[in-house]
């Protein structure tokens, strides 16, 4: 329950969403109803502590969408020249992330290859790529050493490596990948 939460605040949006009322049916009345034209259009000293936090909490979602916008844009057409690799451990059945997947009506054709399903629709959907995001590894060797980053592009050890489902080997492009970490830090 405090993966899904954690990960629904980091990056509240409909992917994100489901699969907290999937981990935890209780919150279903308050999605479905939750509306933040109130809190935005009340005025910062008559929210009181309820909202308080509300536009630092706002201003770190956009971000960590421009973020995961430019990471997943990256990918996509960094994967479709073919530049990088996406992979996944070799002892797991991926079956997390086509749940995940299915949980936002994405899903996989009974004959198809479910890791090559998983890699064209996470490298072409963007939806998809939010939907896992807290899944996602990308490694790179820069000046020669093994860097690690999560799905928002904050930079990991090595245990993530591990935890993770699904991997995306960027050491062929990693300069312009650099590049555009550099440009999302500059930016929160």
């Amino acid at each position: 329950m405090t993966e899904a939460l954690d990960l629904f605040i980091k990056l509240p949006c409909p992917e994100t969403a489901i699969n907290l009322i999937e981990v935890v049916p209780q919150f279903t009345p308050i999605m479905t109803s939750a509306n933040d034209f109130l809190v935005k259009t009340t005025a910062v000293e008559n929210r009181g502590p309820k909202f308080q936090g509300y536009d630092e909490w706002i201003q770190s979602f956009d971000n960590n969408l421009l973020a995961s916008n430019k990471i997943h844009s990256f990918l996509m057409n960094e994967s479709l020249t073919c530049k990088i690799k996406i992979g996944f451990h070799r002892m797991r059945d991926q079956s997390i992330i086509l749940k995940r997947l299915n949980q936002i009506g994405i899903k996989k054709d009974f004959f198809s290859d479910h890791r090559q399903f998983i890699r064209d629709i996470v490298a072409k959907n963007e939806s998809a790529f939010r939907s896992i995001i807290d899944m996602v590894c990308i490694h790179g060797v820069h000046n020669g050493k093994e860097k690690f980053w999560n799905g928002l592009g904050a930079e990991q050890d090595s245990n993530h490596y591990q935890i993770s489902e699904i991997m995306f080997e960027v050491s062929p492009v990693i300069d312009p990948f650099v590049s555009i970490i550099n440009e999302i830090n500059k930016n929160s």
